[in-house]
């Protein structure tokens, strides 16, 4: 190879490197900020739990607790897609870093 072609392929490297990072940085905030809502979530799913009691309790249902089950419901499984895509997100990463660090 010549000396352009060397020079060439080591910016071409060096720019994937770049970005391979980048993209690494970003996937690793992305992942945080999923497993932040996660817990967000889970969290608030609870608090409405305890404060929608039971579907027999009378006070309960006179403010809507039915419903609000059905709302905790909802963001428990809203809470499990975030794990599995944070989950693929992270194994996305792993699988770029380990491509860039060859």
């Amino acid at each position: 190879l010549c000396h352009k072609q060397i020079q060439s392929l080591e910016e071409s490297a060096e720019l994937l490197r770049e970005r391979c990072l980048k993209f690494y940085k970003g996937c690793h905030k992305y992942t945080e900020g999923l497993g932040e809502g996660y817990d967000g979530d889970i969290a608030f799913a609870s608090s409405l739990e305890m404060f929608g009691g039971g579907h027999n309790d009378p006070i309960s249902v006179a403010f809507g607790g039915p419903v609000m089950n059905k709302f905790t419901i909802a963001l428990r499984e809203i809470g499990t897609y975030k794990e599995v895509l944070r989950s693929q997100v992270r194994c996305l990463n792993h699988n770029v870093y380990v491509g860039w660090r060859l």
